[in-house]
């Protein structure tokens, strides 16, 4: 599998590369940074150390890429990951250096050089994904599949009572994307708080493994489970990890459904909304396959081995 993975690297973004970035049979050709979760930079250095403690330093290249949304200004999520993204942990820098290729340019080389091989996972607002459809015509079908983490399905918002952070920060991008005619599977907030909820047993077989990415992981997620907690959840939350662990296993998806999915970018009290059309009230036709139930014990696994020796 040939593999791009778009972030805003923190928290669970982390725990998605890792999956993408030690799966067997996973070529991870590049991780592109998008804005969002924290400070730009701080992204950018987050997905560096993470590519170093996979043991991957040096062979996967890493994109900085939009530094900011389209249209709106940026809204950060450190209240829920630390101010650095990785739980307050305050990890050093790596020794790999981000290249100087700019991510819109990185994502539109590495399609249109193998047309139909490369499978993209966008875990972040989708600033890069959109410019990249925007300025190369040809990106949009020459992508094998495109996995979004985002949205809700006509759900409960995590940022306002009406949106998901992705769709939130960069709305305008997110319908871009969605109507561009990617192949496109939608991996959403609703499901993420149904099945992608890690509670205590399931932590505790995590830190049972007692491996240097076992207690990195422990290390990255502190910050997000205790505000999990907070807010009411049994566990901390992973659709970052979800996504990726769909992406390279499809037999993680038990039901999905085809429907028209379009983003509001005007409502005063909806920017970001996801509205999934059930019913086919729109007339439109479907553009995105909306993951509704998945195998939780098979993404486990998938999570649990990328963190294994």
């Amino acid at each position: 599998m040939q593999l791009i993975i778009d972030t805003d690297t923190a928290g669970d973004d982390v725990f998605s590369l890792l999956i993408g970035l030690r799966s067997p049979g996973v070529n991870l050709r590049a991780i592109t940074i998008v804005a969002g979760n924290v400070s730009f930079a701080q992204e950018v250095e987050n997905a560096l150390y993470t590519v170093e403690m996979a043991g991957r330093s040096g062979q996967v290249p890493v994109h900085p890429g939009c530094d900011r949304p389209l249209l709106r200004e940026w809204v950060g999520a450190e209240y829920v990951h630390g101010e650095d993204g990785m739980g307050d942990a305050r990890f050093p820098k790596a020794r790999q250096r981000p290249e100087p290729e700019h991510a819109v340019d990185a994502l539109i080389r590495h399609v249109l050089a193998a047309p139909g091989e490369v499978t993209i996972v966008a875990q972040g607002p989708l600033t890069n994904l959109a410019l990249a459809a925007r300025k190369e015509p040809r990106f949009v079908s020459a992508v094998k599949h495109l996995y979004v983490m985002g949205g809700t399905n006509n759900g409960i918002g995590n940022v306002t009572p009406a949106a998901e952070y992705n769709f939130y920060v960069d709305p305008e991008a997110a319908r871009i994307v969605l109507q561009a005619g990617f192949p496109l599977t939608l991996v959403d907030w609703d499901l993420t708080l149904r099945q992608g909820v890690l509670g205590d047993e399931d932590l505790s077989r995590i830190d049972r493994l007692g491996t240097p990415l076992s207690r990195f992981f422990g290390q990255v997620n502190r910050k997000a489970l205790e505000f999990c907690r907070r807010s009411g959840l049994e566990g901390s939350t992973h659709p970052d990890a979800l996504t990726c662990a769909i992406a390279v296993d499809e037999r993680v998806i038990t039901r999905s459904r085809c429907c028209f999915v379009d983003v509001e970018t005007q409502g005063e009290l909806t920017r970001g909304y996801c509205s999934v059309d059930w019913l086919g009230t729109s007339g439109r036709d479907p553009n995105v396959r909306v993951v509704e139930e998945v195998d939780r014990e098979r993404f486990l696994a998938i999570l649990i081995a990328a963190l294994k020796d």
